[in-house]
């Protein structure tokens, strides 16, 4: 008995430490906030190797960020939101052709929003597949943020 009111007691930390972490991130503490993910890592745990990548990546850490990003999805196959924000980050380093195949990943996983919508025709109109950028386009909320990231306007 007193073996499960320790596990308890410790996944109730770890749930506390998690928590600190993200009010952390949002604050914008991000040494503070790495420091607590670190000391979470031994456990494994996919969102806090997903959140940690999410710091690196506004601190301009990308190769970091897509380390993390990665752990998470080894820990975690099915993880969407991994998936995405490995996505965005490899967009940051113009590496669209993964990002593509990341973004589409998270959507087969069940992953729908406005974003990912958004970054899909962004990658598919910077590697020039015409065809696809389209089908996202045709949601006139989606073409009306992807023109405020293209130069010169959208002609497909």
């Amino acid at each position: 008995m007193a073996k499960i009111q320790q596990e308890s007691e410790k996944n109730e930390n770890i749930e506390l430490l998690l928590q600190e972490a993200i009010k952390l991130t949002e604050e914008g503490n991000y040494d503070r906030a790495i420091e607590i993910y670190n000391k979470l890592i031994p456990y494994e745990i996919p969102e806090v190797f997903n959140n940690l990548g999410n710091v690196y990546r506004r601190q301009g850490m990308l190769g970091r960020a897509i380390e993390m990003y990665r752990k998470a999805i080894h820990i975690c196959p099915n993880f969407s939101i991994a998936y995405f924000n490995l996505a965005c980050a490899l967009m940051e380093v113009d590496r669209y052709n993964e990002a593509v195949m990341f973004f589409e990943k998270a959507e087969k996983l069940g992953l729908k929003s406005f974003d990912l919508d958004v970054q899909l025709a962004l990658c598919y109109i910077a590697l020039g597949n015409k065809k696809k950028a389209k089908e996202k386009l045709s949601d006139e909320s989606v073409k009306r943020e992807v023109e405020k990231y293209v130069e010169g306007g959208l002609e497909l």
